[in-house]
């Protein structure tokens, strides 16, 4: 029987084997080959094992017949139970668990091969939808062509072989993938040198044995994407149940400024750039349909009456989209959406503005938390946008609600 000092050892170093695991990525779900995690696991194990040897001595007598058989199991159990756990993934991706789909742009020796990997083995991770030879008419067509293709099929991965794409082809059929807002991998030319910027984690990843470069990613997956619209389900309807007596107020402030029509309905452009209606209290004279599509609100806008400038200085108007965050339109949490006549604007003067749409847009965002809304810069505001996207957690989400809820409460621009 093992002494309670022996056992405390044991659990520590158990402990230390799970953070250390944990800190290198080795329990994400990744494209890689099936024993590529194998070494490091067994390496760490071992590191531990020499610990252990040292400090042994200070638990009691070291007994070889104990010790020995111990520290063997403990190399070889986490490469095993993880090999394990990808096999039953691999069983499971062949059934009812099927992977993200993946669309190979270019038409060769290469793409072939990715396509016919991915196929055969599941365990990757990804699914491909087929080939694309970018910038053929009866293919892929133009960059929004390609953008429409990746989000109706709902690609989450795009592969670009460089190899076997015209030149003149490359950066519209990347810009495309990632304002589609899904990840993109580039498979550099075969001379090794891609001219491309390194990617978000700067590393080279493979994908069955095939070097690629990740220009952009998904900000999250499954498991966080979920987990992020159950924390905006939930988040939505409590604040909906709180505020109630608000938005009577305010609604009813509205009615007897401007009269009948209390919600004012536009169309913006959402995740992957869907179009959604958007909800706010009418803060504006009516105008028609074109002038409110097209014309741009600055501060101090005579249209605007006490009560809506009230309502837009503590960003009450924005309260009726809750109800778009509960239908799923929007999150708490993300870029701001902007009209289909802005947004086709500022993308043609602002390369990074479409990048946006990677994520569900959202009531509050990191940009505004930091002034930057209503009539500021728009290369700034994207560039915050962005660094959230790339960033995002739900540590973040959470710092960004407190931000923005301390500036509502202190009548401050959030």
């Amino acid at each position: 029987m093992l002494g309670g000092r022996a056992v405390d050892l044991a659990a520590a170093a158990g402990g230390a084997l799970v953070l250390l695991n944990l800190a290198a990525g080795l329990y994400r779900v990744r494209r890689l080959h099936v024993l590529s995690d194998a070494r490091p696991l067994a390496v760490r194990a071992a590191a531990i094992v020499a610990a252990l040897g040292v400090l042994a001595p200070a638990v009691g007598p070291a007994r070889p017949a104990v010790w020995f058989p111990a520290a063997v199991l403990f190399v070889l159990a986490p490469g095993s139970v993880r090999l394990a756990a990808r096999h039953a993934v691999r069983i499971g991706r062949r059934g009812p668990l099927r992977p993200p789909l993946a669309l190979i742009v270019g038409t060769g020796v290469l793409s072939d091969y990715l396509v016919w990997s991915l196929r055969r083995r599941p365990e990757i991770g990804l699914l491909p939808l087929g080939r694309l030879a970018a910038g053929l008419p009866d293919a892929a067509g133009d960059a929004p062509d390609l953008r429409r293709l990746i989000a109706a099929h709902r690609v989450e991965t795009a592969v670009v072989v460089l190899d076997e794409i015209e030149p003149e082809d490359v950066e519209p059929t990347v810009r495309a993938c990632a304002e589609a807002g899904c990840e993109t991998l580039v498979v550099p030319l075969s001379g090794g040198a891609h001219g491309l910027p390194p990617g978000p984690s700067g590393r080279v990843r493979y994908l069955a044995g095939v070097p690629c470069v990740p220009l952009t990613r998904r900000p999250y997956g499954p498991v966080a994407r979920c987990g992020k619209r159950l924390f905006d389900l939930a988040g939505a309807l409590a604040l909906l149940a709180v505020l109630w007596p608000v938005l009577l107020a305010c609604a009813a402030a509205v009615r007897r400024e401007s009269g009948p029509g209390v919600l004012f309905r536009q169309s913006r452009l959402g995740l992957a750039g869907r179009p959604f209606v958007l909800l706010k209290f009418r803060t504006l004279r009516p105008a028609d349909d074109t002038e409110s599509d097209t014309r741009w609100s600055v501060h101090g806008d005579a249209r605007i009456g006490p009560v809506g400038a009230f309502l837009r200085r503590t960003s009450l108007d924005e309260l009726p989209q809750l109800w778009n965050v509960v239908r799923g339109d929007m999150s708490l949490v993300g870029p701001r959406p902007e009209r289909p006549h802005f947004v086709r604007r500022f993308a043609e003067t602002c390369p990074g503005y479409v990048l946006r749409h990677r994520v569900p847009v959202g009531m509050t965002g990191w940009a505004q938390v930091h002034g930057l809304r209503g009539d500021t810069s728009i290369e700034m505001r994207a560039r915050f946008d962005n660094h959230y996207i790339d960033h995002w957690s739900f540590a973040m989400d959470l710092r960004i609600l407190l931000l923005t809820f301390n500036a509502m409460i202190l009548r401050r621009t959030a």
